[in-house]
């Protein structure tokens, strides 16, 4: 894995370090209640001293599409986990870097071929916190501390924790890559943006007991857990289960608990198969 790339020398399948900060985002908002939860996780792996092994496994591989101007890198998926990483408190010695692949070199094209190209294979959402879109991709973000929260982002990634619905998992999650130098992924997600297309079903369908609006504030300035506004989004979340599960019928939502920071607590339950 390239530790200090060239960036007009990366290609198609390169692994390589990246600063989170270097990143463009290809959508307007995350779910951050969700994503402090990997907050922990990161931070936990930093104080142990394993952050870099736990980041270079194939699930955290963070895609890159190469585009303009210049050799802009633009992540295509793991938003939350680089969110998480950005609001991480690290060690002094520890940089906020993400394994990253590259999947194409696109940088040769204008802007408008570009974004067309990209739009057209699903690698750009641009729907924003209001699910109002698809939106001019010049209003994206210029980084991930400008990502926007999106609480029913969070509220659909509960009800996939719950197996209410699921998502193609297409990678060996665990392998680590560390000491590998390329990597083309075997398959395609087929499910575009399923999560992001249930936030915005469940924001239609399901109100909140607090006004959305309130807690639609960046990656940078959005609180952290044990802050009342966090926390207020959190209990505004688990107040609307039982909503939820009378609109969508997901029994299973009953089975799982989720703690103060939006952690899920139980484990996840078993997917139930429809029967006959």
């Amino acid at each position: 894995m390239i530790k200090h790339p060239d960036l007009a020398k990366l290609k198609e399948g390169d692994l390589f370090w990246i600063s989170v900060e270097k990143l463009h985002p290809t959508q307007f908002c995350v779910g951050i209640v969700s994503a402090e939860c990997k907050r922990l996780a990161i931070e936990d792996h930093a104080a142990k001293g394993d952050l870099r092994q736990f980041l270079c496994k194939e699930g955290h591989l963070v895609p890159i599409v190469i585009g303009p101007p210049g050799k802009t890198l633009y992540l295509t998926d793991h938003h939350h986990l680089c969110a998480a990483l950005w609001r991480a408190k690290l060690p002094k010695d520890e940089v906020k870097e993400v394994a990253a692949n590259v999947l194409h070199d696109w940088s040769d094209l204008d802007s408008q071929a570009f974004w067309d190209r990209m739009y057209e294979h699903h690698f750009a959402w641009l729907y924003d916190q209001n699910g109002t879109g698809p939106l001019n991709p010049s209003f994206l973000p210029r980084y991930i501390g400008d990502v926007l929260n999106d609480p029913y982002r969070t509220l659909s990634r509960w009800i996939r924790d719950a197996g209410c619905y699921v998502k193609d998992e297409l990678k060996d999650k665990d392998r680590s890559m560390c000491d590998e130098d390329t990597f083309v992924p075997a398959a395609k997600n087929t499910a575009f943006f399923i999560e992001f297309r249930w936030a915005n079903f469940l924001r239609k369908n399901i109100e909140l007991n607090e006004n959305p609006e309130i807690f639609h504030l960046t990656c940078e300035l959005m609180p952290r857990h044990p802050d009342d506004h966090f926390q207020k989004e959190v209990g505004s979340l688990r107040g609307a289960l039982t909503e939820v599960i009378r609109l969508i019928g997901c029994n299973q939502l009953e089975e799982v608990t989720y703690d103060d920071m939006g952690c899920l607590q139980s484990p996840k339950p078993v997917r139930r198969e429809k029967e006959g």
